[in-house]
């Protein structure tokens, strides 16, 4: 509900020191809920090599990249994964995305999860769109 509430203030144009005043927080927290940065060494990872991320997938059918998951939140470990949530092209399909996932893994040096926008459940549909959060 937080990254909710930050992200619909700066949608409607609001400051971040308004949001952070509206929402009980700090103007740094609300800057980092609207912006990913990278708070473990493989958000770092993410963080330095974020355009070639998004020109890979762009070349696989994908867009709109976003991180969701342990990295986005800084709780990951050496044994967590990379969750990216995309929005696919049409004619976009499972090879292009193994591709992708194979692809990923090799630039960052960890297991990446890529998730289809479209495909996610109804009961984590909610959960994953509030903490996703664009590279």
């Amino acid at each position: 509900m937080l990254v909710n509430a930050v992200r619909s203030g700066a949608r409607a144009g609001l400051s971040q020191r308004e949001i952070a005043a509206a929402v009980g927080r700090s103007q740094p927290e609300v800057s980092r809920l609207l912006h990913f940065r990278g708070a473990s060494a493989r958000g770092r990872a993410l963080a330095r090599n974020r355009r070639k991320v998004i020109e890979l997938a762009a070349a696989r059918g994908a867009r709109n990249v976003r991180v969701f998951g342990s990295v986005a939140s800084g709780a990951d470990t050496a044994e967590s994964d990379i969750d990216l949530l995309v929005d696919l092209e049409p004619g976009t399909g499972l090879f292009s995305l193994a591709r992708l996932e194979a692809e990923l893994a090799d630039l960052l040096g960890a297991e990446v999860d890529v998730v289809p926008a479209r495909g996610l459940r109804e009961h984590l549909a909610e959960r994953v769109l509030g903490e996703a959060v664009p590279l």
